[in-house]
């Protein structure tokens, strides 16, 4: 514990606080989470705090007279980097009360939680943003942004459908009939960009339903992480949390298997109209089996009558010019990723700054979806 701006107290959470935890999301958000699920919201926190074994010590609140006022949660990951297997932490959710705004509470909280950080057994911090002002505090603390970016692809299927539903939520300048022809010539650009595959993809073997990840899990994913020199841990205890639980949300996942081997999987989900590809990874060299997973994932969209698909894919990733073939442009939504080491003596992330590093994250990697 430890004392902070105006009498504010910082310490860990504990199980007690979760529901005054979650009132508090509702008032900095709204809604929260911000995607539908089948659980009390305090479930779902409470899934999201039990990342890791160790997570439990890095979730972190700041109270005054007793009340929550802000807080700074994590989700706690291995990470593969170069090789090696490092403990990452990701503060997510975090807020602050809106009648204690301008305390500089959020401050506090995280300069003591990345001390916190230096010295519990966590290696890594990383974060996503979408906010300008929060990349440019990150700047100044000389962190820098993946230079092998992730970029935020879009499969349209129903222009007007898609415009109405942005008209709805943020406006818009142009006309909808404009921007629905916008829609379709980015589409028709693409497609000379990235001509259709003339067939669908062969291989021997088949695509099937997963309930939960198995023990094939482990080999795979160690055969499948030797290209990258960046990606999160994808164990199967780690999967079935993030994708099994039904606090998690609800994930549908396709495997490719032959002859018992598991060659690749795919997790997506489908809500409120649209489709989402979560997570995706196949053995090194198997672009027929991605493209296999990618097509079963499509039929579904299109069953389920999805307006637009949406998938994270890192901008030189061997996966980005396949789902470019299946309709896939870029978004003008920007994705920011930054990662830095605790201990920099103990782990250089230099290489993160190359335009040509080898790195796997997914929308699933990140707690957006």
């Amino acid at each position: 514990m430890s004392e902070a701006v105006r009498g504010a107290r910082i310490r860990n959470a504990v199980e007690a606080d979760e529901p005054q935890m979650v009132e508090l999301l509702l008032r900095a958000f709204h809604r929260w989470p911000t995607f539908p699920i089948d659980v009390p919201a305090v479930e779902h926190l409470r899934w999201k705090l039990q990342s890791n074994p160790i997570a439990r010590r890095q979730q972190w609140i700041s109270e005054i007279d007793g009340r929550i006022v802000a807080m700074l949660p994590a989700i706690v990951r291995r990470m593969r980097v170069r090789g090696g297997d490092y403990l990452a932490r990701e503060g997510v959710d975090a807020a602050v009360d809106p009648r204690y705004q301008g305390l500089k509470l959020y401050g506090s909280l995280a300069e003591h939680v990345e001390s916190s950080a230096r010295e519990a057994e966590l290696d890594l911090g990383c974060g996503y943003t979408t906010n300008p002002r929060v990349w440019q505090q990150r700047r100044r603390k000389g962190r820098k942004p993946l230079a092998n970016p992730i970029q935020v692809l879009e499969k349209p299927y129903h222009a007007g459908a898609i415009v109405a539903r942005r008209r709805g939520k943020y406006g818009g300048r142009l006309p909808a009939p404009l921007a629905a022809l916008q829609i379709e010539l980015a589409r028709a650009v693409n497609r000379l960009l990235h001509p259709p595959y003339g067939r669908r993809a062969r291989w021997e073997g088949s695509i099937t339903a997963l309930e939960r990840f198995d023990e094939r899990v482990g080999g795979f994913f160690e055969e499948a992480a030797r290209p990258f020199d960046f990606i999160v841990v994808r164990s199967a205890d780690y999967l079935n949390w993030r994708y099994c639980d039904p606090a998690a949300g609800r994930f549908t996942i396709g495997a490719a298997e032959q002859e018992g081997k598991l060659l690749g999987y795919l997790v997506f989900k489908v809500a409120e109209g649209d489709g989402y590809i979560a997570d995706l990874l196949a053995l090194p060299g198997r672009s027929d089996v991605v493209r296999s997973l990618v097509e079963d994932a499509l039929r579904h969209f299109r069953e389920a009558g999805v307006e637009q698909v949406t998938c994270w894919m890192i901008s030189r990733h061997p996966y980005n010019g396949i789902l470019r073939r299946y309709g896939f442009l870029v978004s003008r939504r920007e994705t920011g990723f930054s990662c830095y080491a605790y201990h920099p003596e103990r782990l250089d992330l230099g290489f993160l700054v190359d335009p040509c590093a080898r790195i796997h994250l997914t929308h699933g990697d990140s707690d957006w979806i």
